[in-house]
């Protein structure tokens, strides 16, 4: 554990250890006892941490980051013999390589100095899968080495200079400019710009089948609906003692669906919406027989009706299409834009990348001989190859997806068209911090291992305040506590939904910098990746 975690974890021990104790000895005066019981542990912990900082022997600077997640181990340590810096995530996600470690000696250092950053200027260090770590605004440390130099951007980094004068008597300083960025390098290294030319071959044939868009709608829409509208007001209804402002929220919940009617994958989640309340109400009231019907019929039935939108002919131009990848991950074909949704699996942080449908040049599915690695910007590498694949340009972006039906799904793209969508016009500086809160915003963590999650989870939250918050002002003031907490925390979910939202959909569209040059080879007869055969 490094030392700036020092004071969370006392924090949590002191606290426990407060609480048991008030409750054991019965203490009568706890708001006196509790802040000296916390305090008094935590203080000290801290002030330890402050001198493991600054110990003999070996002193630890962390790198600067904001903000700085609770799993952030990037440093330099000054030993006795050297300087040992690791870098493995730069705040964002984790590199899929392991930790990036550079080592200098005390007699490797030929001069020491600080300057301020430049915008723009080369990353500070390359971690292994790719990714440059851009150096943050502010003052920096930059050793002059008999490798060449290298920037430290180092909390203190004054007491830094100091500290290893104090190990290197006689360091000169040193006056060194920044160095212009590379391209492409914060995105991770691009794929090979030329391949061989190719000539399309006949593909297999594209047979587009399905129901009739009405008779989808006809059907979907009615398990649906059932599912979350009439099902839950049938059981409220039917229960004496219920009032008439419960049965309400499932009108709510139907409201919910029409917003949603054009993305049938969450039918079945939104299904779920009326449920924790109706059931709530009927263990009051004893309506125990429809309990099991609702936990089970409602999301089944929004199942269904979402599953009458799959794949096919006579989808529409504005419902959205799910196209699962042989990797795990999904694309997802909108009314306007096309979303590519990496597997969880992978090292997390890669947010999602997107394409407007009016910004597509190229559509073009095709096959490859042998397995081969793509990598999409920000350093995650996918294995294509040896079956089918599609092959999607937008501008300077380029995909190169595993999909078992790369005919059909070309078509439905096809079928969908937009208007060009003019670029966003952002600085290299503007762009680089909205892709750091892109990935601050979509790395979580499962037992230690760091994995891309998504922003839904207010929305999640907010289904279930929203069920007490409607609850609390059925039953009327009596419980005007719980619609003074329900209401407003619901409210917030949502705005903060919409607010992350709306700014996430900008990150997707601008994973590469501005101004980037094309990602690999990007000519419709040219092959982007070894043995690639184009169909017709």
């Amino acid at each position: 554990m490094k030392p700036h975690h020092w004071p969370f974890a006392a924090l949590g021990v002191s606290a426990v250890a407060a609480i048991t104790f008030v409750i054991v000895m019965g203490s009568k005066n706890p708001l006196i006892n509790m802040p000296i019981i916390v305090g008094v542990p935590f203080v000290a912990t801290y002030l330890t941490h402050l001198v493991s900082k600054r110990a003999p022997g070996k002193v630890l600077f962390e790198f600067r980051v904001d903000p700085r997640p609770s799993w952030y181990t990037d440093a330099v340590e000054v030993t006795d013999a050297g300087l040992e810096i690791k870098a493995v995530s730069g705040g964002g996600r984790m590199s899929s390589g392991g930790p990036a470690r550079v080592s200098y000696g005390f007699t490797d250092l030929l001069g020491i100095g600080t300057r301020e950053a430049v915008p723009g200027e080369a990353p500070w260090i390359t971690l292994p899968d790719g990714r440059g770590l851009p150096v943050p605004t502010g003052e920096v440390v930059v050793l002059r080495t008999t490798s060449g130099n290298q920037v430290l951007p180092v909390d203190d980094p004054r007491k830094f200079v100091s500290l290893v004068r104090s190990r290197v008597p006689g360091l000169p300083g040193v006056h060194v400019g920044a160095t212009a960025a590379q391209e492409m390098n914060e995105a991770g290294e691009a794929p090979p710009a030329t391949g061989h030319r190719t000539t399309p071959t006949q593909g297999p044939a594209v047979s587009l089948t399905g129901p009739p868009l009405a008779v989808r709608w006809l059907v979907g829409a009615t398990l649906a609906l059932a599912g979350t509208v009439a099902l839950p007001a049938a059981a409220l209804i039917t229960t004496p003692g219920v009032p008439w402002v419960a049965t309400a929220f499932a009108g709510v919940a139907g409201v919910v669906w029409l917003l949603n009617r054009n993305v049938p994958r969450t039918w079945g989640r939104l299904a779920l919406l009326p449920v924790p309340m109706s059931v709530l109400w009927l263990l009051g009231k004893g309506g125990y027989v429809w309990i099991p019907v609702l936990l089970v019929l409602c999301p089944l039935l929004g199942h269904l009706g979402g599953r009458m939108f799959r794949l096919g002919a006579h989808l529409g131009h504005k419902v959205e299409v799910r196209v699962p990848l042989r990797n795990g991950a999904s694309l997802y074909v909108q009314r306007d834009r096309l979303v590519h949704k990496l597997n969880k699996s992978h090292d997390g942080g890669v947010h999602p990348q997107a394409m407007w449908l009016g910004d597509v040049t190229l559509v073009q599915p095709g096959t490859s001989p042998d397995s081969e690695m793509w990598r999409v910007p920000g350093g995650i590498e996918m294995l294509v190859g040896k079956s089918p694949m599609l092959r999607l340009v937008a501008g300077p972006q380029q995909w190169i997806l595993p999909v078992e039906q790369p005919g059909e799904v070309a078509e439905l793209i096809r079928s969908r068209s937009g208007s060009p969508v003019p670029p966003t016009h952002m600085s290299i500086e503007e762009w680089r911090e909205l892709r750091h809160w892109a990935v601050r915003r979509t790395t979580g963590t499962d037992r230690g291992n760091y994995k891309t999650v998504g922003i839904g989870w207010r929305l999640f939250v907010a289904s279930f305040t929203g069920n007490f918050a409607w609850m609390f002002i059925s039953l009327g003031l009596v419980v005007w506590g719980g619609i003074l907490i329900t209401v407003p925390l619901t409210t917030w979910l949502l705005a903060d939904w919409w607010r992350v939202r709306r700014r996430m959909r900008v990150a997707e569209h601008n994973v590469l910098p501005p101004g980037s040059p094309a990602w690999g080879e990007a000519r419709a007869d040219h092959a982007p990746i070894p043995g690639w055969q184009p169909w017709r």
